[in-house]
């Protein structure tokens, strides 16, 4: 498999461990360096498992620092946000809600928004900083909303050359949109072009082209400029919706010395969190974990460069060398970043033997043929879904780990990193799988004793 043409730098290296009997079953290159892509998540995923643990909770809190009385706030509210990656519409909503039944129905002050929790840069270092709009390049932020994200919905007219109908969701003041597209006649062929720019005080969200009468409803994900700006823009206009009147404006602040706690609101568990990093491979949630990891061990204002402490110090605890990795954001982003098959081993290993964290970090896995990016792959595999991997990709970079039980029952971890590929990425994919296919088919013959 690994002689197909694809691979003919052979800049790749596997290495197929088991579990129960605790050798290597296949190795090849297992000690060489390569880019790793999205398979560092499951290192930060480790790392946060076992530093923060499975029940950790990403709090919002709102504070004052004037007087409610009756039904009425006398004073500013402040909105914190302490890292929380997945404050999406239904968590926003249960938040405006509790401050609702408080109960309340007007402020007369202005709203807040403290995000002094992280500092203030959106991206990291070493991630090319002329990234463009696409949601996997979503800036970073204390008070985050939606993956700061919007999703663009642009439906044909009703007939040729009127413009296409738009819908911004979520729909909020602090995004305007530009349709300078058209509807293009039936079966004329026709590319939207979906694009955010930043103008300051708001987000402009520009639609161009032609889209076909005879197309469907096309749908776009881009990421905006300021998740602060963002996130108290639509928290405001939330509280609009349930009939809580706002006097005042908007504003970036910090919650002041003596201010009042009101409403105390926590995230899912950090194990549900991590599905949606894994399964989807979800780079904001990684790096927004990578500060937190900062945060709480090293005090704010979270940093990826002490979060990114945290994670070298785990690496390190499993016996790896500082100068045998390089490590250099969360979500593996970065083409600086560089990890050997054996270390992602190592970790799986170690994970696999802490009751604690490990069904947590194996259910955030992607089931193969059932969920996640792998819900394609390995379709109609008998017993696919004994596979459970984290996948990589970027540019000539492909990569698969995780674990998989053989015919016999016995388990497995295994990485496959490859670089510098010399064909399209699907053809790295099946061989990717056909790996897998054979673990899952490998028997024995006989007896497993696990070495003491």
């Amino acid at each position: 498999m690994l002689a197909h043409p694809c691979l003919k730098k052979k800049n790749y290296g596997v290495e197929i461990y088991s579990l129960d009997r605790r050798e290597i079953l296949y190795e090849v290159r297992k000690g060489q360096l390569f880019i790793p892509a999205s398979n560092l998540k499951l290192i930060t995923t480790a790392a946060a498992l076992e530093r923060l643990g499975p029940d950790y909770r990403f709090p919002t809190r709102l504070f004052t620092s004037g007087k409610l009385r009756g039904d009425i706030l006398y004073g500013d509210l402040y909105i914190k946000g302490y890292g929380d990656p997945k404050l999406v519409t239904e968590q926003m909503w249960l938040l405006v809600n509790e401050l609702e039944n408080l109960p309340l129905k007007k402020i007369v002050g202005n709203i807040i928004a403290d995000d002094s929790f992280f500092d203030t840069l959106l991206h990291v270092k070493t991630w090319k900083q002329s990234g463009g709009s696409e949601a996997y390049n979503a800036p970073l932020g204390a008070l985050s909303f939606n993956f700061n994200t919007v999703t663009v919905y642009v439906s044909p007219g009703e007939r040729p050359s009127e413009p296409p109908r738009v819908i911004i969701e979520p729909e909020t003041k602090y995004l305007k949109v530009n349709n300078q597209a058209r509807t293009l006649p039936r079966g004329k062929r026709g590319r939207l072009a979906v694009n955010r720019m930043d103008r300051g005080d708001y987000d402009e969200i520009t639609i161009k082209r032609g889209i076909s009468t005879s197309r469907p409803r096309a749908r776009y994900f881009v990421n905006i400029t300021d998740p602060t700006k963002y996130s108290v823009s639509v928290f405001k206009e939330y509280l609009a919706r349930v009939g809580i009147q706002v006097v005042g404006k908007t504003f970036r602040g910090k919650v002041p010395k003596g201010a009042k706690l009101m409403i105390n609101h926590k995230s899912e568990p950090l194990a549900l969190a991590l599905r949606g990093l894994n399964k989807f491979s979800n780079n904001f949630v990684a790096e927004q974990i990578v500060k937190t990891l900062a945060a709480e061990k090293f005090g704010p204002p979270g940093t990826t460069e002490n979060g990114l402490k945290v994670i070298h110090e785990y690496m390190r605890s499993l016996g790896v060398a500082q100068d045998r990795f390089t490590i250099v954001d969360g979500s593996g982003l970065s083409r600086q970043n560089r990890v050997t098959p054996n270390q992602i081993i190592r970790v799986l290993e170690h994970v696999s033997q802490d009751l604690s964290i490990f069904p947590e970090f194996i259910s955030a896995l992607g089931v193969m043929g059932v969920d996640g990016n792998v819900r394609k792959r390995m379709n109609g595999v008998e017993e696919s879904q004994k596979a459970r991997v984290k996948t990589g990709t970027l540019n000539s970079v492909s990569s698969l780990s995780g674990y998989f039980q053989s015919r016999d029952g016995e388990r497995f971890a295994f990485s496959i990193l490859m670089n510098d590929l010399k064909c399209r990425n699907g053809q790295a994919l099946n061989i990717q799988d056909r790996i897998v296919r054979e673990g899952l088919r490998f028997t024995r013959g006989d007896n497993i004793e696990a070495k003491p």
